[in-house]
């Protein structure tokens, strides 16, 4: 898929890219099968929100049950998927398509309702918690990671401290951690920046160094485990 329609405040995609676009699946499947005829064996399926892909009849659940069949494909993946599209038939097409990776990327961006309805998300706290804990009942063992965005406007002490709460809680097994900065156009470019650029270093250091942490832990309870 190209484009995004989901206008979340503080990104330019929508205004650059143009609306949410899906090719065809049988398109996909083409391509897909010329590039294992070139010895490719491993693909990944793209789109700003993969996961609302639709096809007629075909939705992602069934277009990643499609690519998991074609012979020669030895391994898949997909990047990225938005919260609001998840569902369990879909955390189950990642448990059992054996050549699909049991990796999930799931975007959270705050840990603050105030915040995630301010950045136009589409979802609550505990909507995406529930996603989170239904994804790993389904995929046991499989990886999360995530994004998060510090400093957004109006971001106050309190909603920074329920990001940092939901990080400890969710356990990611990492996550991309940005400052925020404002793109022309966008919504979010029209709110009051309050934070200062010293407060965003000092959250942008205190959320990177407490999943730094929380990252070196798995990996280290993944070791003992092989072990």
């Amino acid at each position: 898929s190209e484009g995004c329609s989901n206008f979340c405040s503080y990104c330019v995609v929508p205004y650059v890219r143009g609306p949410l676009r899906h090719r065809k699946h049988q398109d996909i499947l083409i391509e897909i099968r010329e590039a294992i005829a070139r010895g490719i064996t491993k693909v990944t399926l793209l789109g700003q929100n993969v996961n609302a892909y639709q096809d007629n009849q075909v939705n992602f659940t069934k277009l990643l049950g499609q690519v998991n069949a074609l012979e020669g494909l030895k391994e898949f993946d997909f990047f990225t998927s938005h919260p609001k599209d998840a569902s369990v038939d879909f955390f189950k097409a990642i448990r059992d398509l054996d050549k699909l990776a049991k990796r999930l990327h799931l975007p959270l961006q705050s840990g603050a309702d105030r915040i995630l309805k301010s950045m136009n998300r589409g979802y609550a706290v505990k909507d995406y918690l529930a996603l989170i804990d239904s994804y790993r009942k389904i995929v046991k063992g499989g990886r999360l990671t995530t994004d998060i965005i510090v400093g957004f406007p109006t971001e106050t002490e309190q909603d920074f401290k329920e990001t940092c709460a939901l990080v400890k809680k969710a356990r990611f097994n990492a996550a991309y951690i940005f400052k925020y900065s404002p793109r022309p156009g966008t919504e979010a470019a029209k709110m009051a920046d309050e934070l200062k650029s010293g407060d965003k270093e000092k959250r942008h250091k205190k959320i990177l160094d407490l999943q730094r942490g929380i990252s070196k832990e798995l990996r280290s309870v993944q070791a003992d485990a092989k072990n």
